[in-house]
């Protein structure tokens, strides 16, 4: 799947309150002509719920769309509705990483930023179990490691395929000299950053370092991920992590906040060429601690 089902539907959410407001439709008078529940049209206009195709049709129908608009929202309709391969895992694999797969599936290109972890698309199946471990505490009931590794695994997919999606992480320092995971296991996730960065033509690991002058700068407070897409054409979609959830930014004003600081980070982070000889030298530091 080349698509990501939630995107669509996040466009086509605004693609039919468009649509209903140029009609000079309301809610209720849409639902009377469509026979659908108000409620049902505004789950649809604020992507709340999965996509019914036979519902976008009948809205459709009551407002006239237009040939053209009709058939970009009807495939768009067809695409939210689709299910991915992640759909299989469900709660095994954590509702987070779902919606994460979701996004990346169907995204022309995109930017990390962590300060705390390894990011998922590139953590080796011994990180991902030692951090897995570490936070069982907040997992659900039918959670299992197994699966979350080989989700991430399925994930990690879209950087090695003939059309790799382009990514680009920037890593503060901190993250990776914090013993987030056993001595040996962040090793062999140093090494494997170093590889992905010299090996995957899609991948581009830079380091923030401890030592960047910061103090006019915005600064990001959180790690966050900024996707783009040509396919909803011009889309950009930002989910900022918490510890709780991850927000799911969609609106332009703090999409644009989120472009400020990717620029701001991508002025202060070192070279991937610089950025592989720190990694190279924090792996020695580990190895000769151990």
């Amino acid at each position: 799947m080349n698509f990501s089902p939630y995107v669509n539907r996040l466009w086509l959410a605004a693609a039919i309150l468009d649509a209903r407001k140029q009609a000079g439709y309301t809610t209720d008078r849409l639902s009377q002509e469509t026979g659908l529940q108000r409620q049902k049209i505004s789950h649809i206009e604020t992507a709340n719920r999965p996509v019914d195709p036979a519902a976008i049709r009948l809205i459709l129908e009551a407002l006239g769309a237009a040939a053209p608009s009709h058939a970009k929202i009807m495939r768009a309709a067809e695409r939210a509705a689709a299910q991915g391969w992640w759909k299989r895992y469900d709660d095994e694999m954590g509702p987070r990483q779902a919606q994460t797969a979701d996004l990346e599936a169907g995204a022309a290109a995109i930017f990390e930023y962590q300060p705390f972890l390894i990011p998922g698309l590139l953590q080796t199946p011994d990180f991902a179990r030692a951090r897995a471990e570490a936070a069982r505490i907040a997992r659900s009931r039918r959670y299992s490691t197994a699966r979350d590794i080989e989700a991430r695994q399925q994930r990690q997919a879209i950087l090695s395929a003939p059309a790799a999606t382009p990514y680009e992480v920037i890593i503060d320092e901190t993250a990776l000299r914090r013993r987030t995971a056993p001595a040996d296991v962040m090793h062999g996730q140093l090494e494997h950053l170093i590889g992905a960065t010299l090996n995957l033509r899609a991948v581009t690991v830079r380091v923030l370092p401890l030592d960047v002058t910061l103090a006019e700068r915005l600064q990001a407070r959180s790690a966050f991920s900024y996707y783009t897409y040509t396919d909803p054409v011009g889309l950009e979609v930002v989910t900022v992590d918490t510890n709780i959830d991850d927000m799911v930014l969609t609106d332009e004003n703090k999409v644009g906040l989120y472009a400020s600081l990717r620029s701001e980070l991508q002025e202060d982070a070192l070279s991937a060429a610089d950025s592989v000889e720190l990694l190279a030298t924090l792996a020695q530091e580990l190895l000769a601690r151990r």
